[in-house]
């Protein structure tokens, strides 16, 4: 059903900020008019605009667990394979995240030999919420 109305209904501000406001984010894209502005066009370009459709149907319909040849038995993350990660990670979270708490990524960033959890006070886009603090995060966790 939302992929029938994303493309009988275009992308409009409203419809952008109600989108931010489900990902905890609705006081940040509301202070920045433009990056509204760029995310309805955006939306409203047919390539990136199939593109985000394609991106949500993975992740979050309900069939994301089946593929042309049947049931994905290695569709999640499983804790030993994220034990198994040799490389440096750095896990950047928003504490307001309605996608999952703190808590839960201290968990999964334990399970990681080698990670790193910044979480800051934002929602699930840091880079949005939290640019300049995100930038700094990244910089540090690069050098």
């Amino acid at each position: 059903m939302g992929e029938l109305l994303s493309r009988l209904v275009p992308p409009s501000p409203k419809s952008v900020l109600r989108f931010a406001r489900f990902v905890g984010e609705k006081a940040t894209l509301a202070a920045h008019p433009d990056l509204v502005d760029l995310m309805v066009a955006t939306g409203r370009d047919p390539i990136a605009a199939a593109s985000a459709r394609a991106e949500i149907r993975v992740l979050v319909a309900p069939f994301a667990l089946l593929s042309p040849s049947g049931f994905r038995r290695h569709s999640s993350v499983q804790p030993d394979g994220l034990r198994q990660l040799a490389m440096p990670t750095l896990v950047v979270w928003g504490e307001q995240d309605p996608l999952g708490s703190v808590s839960v990524v201290q968990a999964v960033t334990k399970l990681i030999p080698h990670a790193r959890l910044k979480a800051l006070p934002t929602g699930h886009a840091p880079w949005l919420g939290q640019p300049a603090q995100t930038a700094a995060t990244v910089a540090d966790f690069v050098r």
